[in-house]
C-alpha cells in the first residue's frame, strides 16, 4: 500500500461520494470513493488481474454509482485498509472497514477477468 494511501486510510474524513465505472452483473473497472480528505481510487490492472489502489485528485470523469448497499455507506470513516495477497503472490483485493452512525461495515473488492467484484465481509 502507497504512502498516499495509507494517509488517507488514517484520517479519510467523512465519505462524500462514490462514482466509477460500473459494468453488467454488478461488477467494476473503477470505484472513487471521495472522502473529506482525499480520493481513494481502486480500479484494475488489465494485465496482471491485480488491484490498483491509489490516491487521486479528480474523479469527475466517472460516473455516479448507483448500488444501493454503496451509496448507504455515505457518511462513513475508514477505520481499517488492507492489500490482500493471494496465493499465487498476486495482489487481487482490497479490503476495507468503515466505520458509520449506526454499524461499522467491512467490504472487499476482488479483482478478476479485468473487473471488480465487491463483498461483504460477513464478521
Amino acid at each position: 500500500m502507497n504512502a498516499d494511501v495509507q494517509r488517507l486510510a488514517a484520517d479519510s474524513g467523512e465519505l462524500i461520494a462514490i462514482t466509477g465505472l460500473m459494468l453488467p452483473a454488478d461488477r467494476f473497472v473503477a470505484l472513487a470513493f471521495r472522502f473529506a480528505a482525499g480520493t481513494l481510487l481502486l480500479h484494475c490492472d488489465n494485465d496482471t488481474d491485480e488491484i490498483l489502489v491509489d490516491v487521486i485528485d479528480d474523479d469527475s470523469h466517472y460516473e455516479a454509482v448507483v448500488d444501493e448497499f454503496l451509496t448507504s455507506l455515505t457518511g462513513s470513516t475508514i477505520e481499517y485498509a488492507w492489500v490482500l495477497t493471494n496465493h499465487r503472490g498476486y495482489e487481487d483485493a482490497f479490503q476495507i472497514r468503515l466505520a458509520g452512525a449506526d454499524n461499522d461495515v467491512t467490504v472487499q473488492f476482488e479483482v478478476g477477468a479485468s473487473a471488480m467484484d465487491m463483498r461483504r465481509v460477513v464478521g
